[in-house]
C-alpha cells in the first residue's frame, strides 16, 4: 500500500539528524525513507545517498506510512490543508514547537495516530533530548518511534502539557548553554588567553561539569559550594553573577521561552 515507510516533510538541520540517526541505527534503509523540500541542493545530496526525493507534499503524504513534519510551526498550516485531502499515513509525527497533539487532530481527525516530539539540536550529534506524547499509539506501535529518536540521544515520554516547558528548557536550552559560554570565553580573551584557549577551557567544563551533576546525588548548590572558597576566585564571580541576579535574569528567560510557546500553540 506504502512505497516509504517514512516520508519526512522538511530537511532542514533537524531533519537532517533524524536521517542520519535512522541510517547510523539501522532502522531503516534510506530507500525507505521519503523527503520533501523546495530546496534542489538538499534534495540532491539526500538523492545521492540513496533517499527519496520529492517536492511535491502532496505525492509525500499519499506515499509513506508515517509523516514526519519537521517544518517550522508557522508553516504548519499551510502544509496540513495541502496534504489533508490526499493523507493516507496510519501516524503523524510532529517535532514542531508549540504544535499540540489537538491542533494536529484539528487538521488530520481520527485516521491517524499522532505523535508529538520536542527534540533539540545535540541530537545532530547523538547527544540530544527529546520528550515524546502519543495519541492513538498502542504500546507496541511506540517501538518504530523509539527506534528512530533513541539513537539521537535520550527520550523520555511526558504528558503534553509539560511541553512548553520542555520547550523552554530543552529545546530552546541549547542557545542558552551558548550565550554563558561565548560570555566565558569573552572573559578568558579579556584576561590573555587566545580566543581558541578560551573556548577549549570553557567549553570543557562545561562537559565535565555537566558530566559530574548527571552523576552526582549532591544538590547543585552544594556542588557549586565544593567549587568555592571563601574569599577566593570563584566567590569573586558568583558576588559579580548575584549583585546583578543572573538566576533571576536566566529563569525570567526559560519562562519566556515557555510563554512564546503556548502562544505559537494557540
Amino acid at each position: 500500500m506504502f512505497g516509504y515507510k517514512l516520508g519526512i516533510i522538511g530537511a532542514g538541520n533537524m531533519s537532517g539528524a533524524i536521517t542520519s540517526g535512522i541510517v547510523r541505527g539501522k532502522v531503516l534503509n534510506p530507500s525507505d525513507i521519503l523527503v520533501s523540500d523546495l530546496n534542489d541542493t538538499k534534495l540532491a545530496a539526500l538523492k545521492e545517498q540513496g533517499f527519496g526525493v520529492t517536492k511535491d507534499n502532496k505525492f509525500l503524504a499519499a506515499a509513506a506510512e508515517n509523516i514526519l513534519f519537521a517544518v517550522k510551526p508557522q508553516a504548519f498550516a499551510e502544509v496540513a490543508e495541502e496534504i489533508k485531502s490526499v493523507l493516507k499515513a496510519q501516524a503523524v509525527i510532529s517535532i514542531m514547537a508549540g504544535i499540540g497533539t489537538a491542533k494536529l487532530a484539528e487538521y488530520f481527525g481520527d485516521k491517524v495516530k499522532i505523535c508529538r516530539i520536542m527534540p533539540n539540536t545535540p541530537c545532530m550529534i547523538g547527544q540530544g533530548f527529546c520528550a515524546l506524547t502519543f495519541i492513538g499509539y498502542r504500546e507496541e506501535e511506540k517501538a518504530f518511534v523509539y527506534d528512530i529518536f533513541d539513537k539521537l540521544g535520550e527520550t523520555a515520554e511526558l504528558t503534553e502539557d509539560k511541553f512548553d516547558a520542555v520547550t523552554a528548557v530543552s529545546g530552546s536550552g541549547p542557545a542558552y548553554v551558548y550565550t554563558f559560554l561565548d560570555a566565558i570565553i569573552s572573559g578568558g580573551t579579556l584576561k590573555g588567553l587566545t580566543l581558541d584557549e578560551s573556548k577549549r577551557l570553557a567549553v570543557s567544563v562545561f562537559k565535565g561539569a555537566a558530566e559530574l551533576a548527571a552523576r552526582s546525588e549532591k544538590p547543585l548548590w552544594e556542588l557549586t559550594q565544593n567549587v568555592t572558597s571563601k574569599g577566593g576566585t570563584t566567590e569573586a564571580a558568583l558576588k559579580v553573577f548575584e549583585s546583578n541576579d543572573l538566576k533571576r535574569i536566566i529563569r525570567d528567560g526559560v519562562v519566556a521561552a515557555a510563554e512564546r510557546s503556548e502562544e505559537l500553540g494557540k
